[in-house]
């Protein structure tokens, strides 16, 4: 069985992949921990006493512990490869603390976040990290604004911009305009659309929703989403 796997892996070509991966590991370290430390070198200390709330463990206010966001950051960008190239334009939509164009930032990519101006530690966040940022409310057939460039990578993680936990829950043709306008006015040529969707009741999406995105030529598996311009 374990031959089996091996020569799979081979064919398949995880084993290069896992190889890569290790090498970019070493050649490009990132270190939560010591991303902390900087934060706190900035101000990050007066973010986290000012917010920090012991009693609420799922609502915002979690995003005050940076060492365990900046590890999930981590992750996140390398399972998108980005410690394997530089230069590329990052965009995150609902960006939150920004952990994870933190991390793109420490990788030499160009970021920029988009979200809401609620709650205020998100925009203290960003100004301390020195990162842009649009405020902006996404709505179901409304265009984005124009953010004076295009991105090679745009990406959102855990997705509540499509009316997630409600009875308004994105559909098919919100979506598809919602990706029209990104591919047609944010998107480079060659550009990744990459989404993290939140469950719903009936799962991360439809059956009909499922479909559709893959005749978009989308890659679907699980809550993850990718488009290729």
């Amino acid at each position: 069985m374990e031959l089996s796997r091996k020569i799979q892996k081979l064919y398949t070509g995880e084993a290069l992949n896992s190889l890569l991966s290790t090498y970019f590991r070493w050649r490009r370290p990132l270190n939560a921990k010591k991303m902390t430390e900087f934060l706190n070198s900035k101000g990050f200390e007066r973010i986290r006493a000012k917010y920090q709330d012991p009693e609420d463990k799922k609502g915002w206010p979690k995003y005050v512990e940076a060492e365990e966001r900046l590890e999930l950051a981590i992750r996140q960008a390398r399972s998108l490869h980005l410690d394997r190239c530089t230069g590329l334009g990052v965009l995150d939509i609902g960006s939150g603390a920004g952990y994870f164009l933190y991390v793109c930032k420490q990788l030499c990519h160009a970021v920029m976040g988009l979200d809401l101006d609620w709650p205020s530690m998100y925009g203290e966040m960003f100004q301390i990290l020195q990162m842009p940022r649009k405020v902006w409310r996404i709505e179901p057939f409304r265009r984005l604004p124009d953010l004076g460039r295009r991105f090679d990578l745009i990406t959102g993680f855990a997705v509540c911009f499509n009316s997630h936990g409600s009875d308004r829950v994105w559909g098919p043709k919100e979506w598809g305009f919602f990706l029209d306008d990104l591919t047609k006015n944010l998107l480079t040529p060659g550009g990744r659309i990459y989404f993290e969707l939140n469950p719903e009741p009936w799962g991360y999406y439809t059956p009909e929703l499922a479909d559709y995105f893959r005749s978009r030529g989308g890659d679907v598996e699980g809550k993850r989403i990718t488009f290729r311009k």
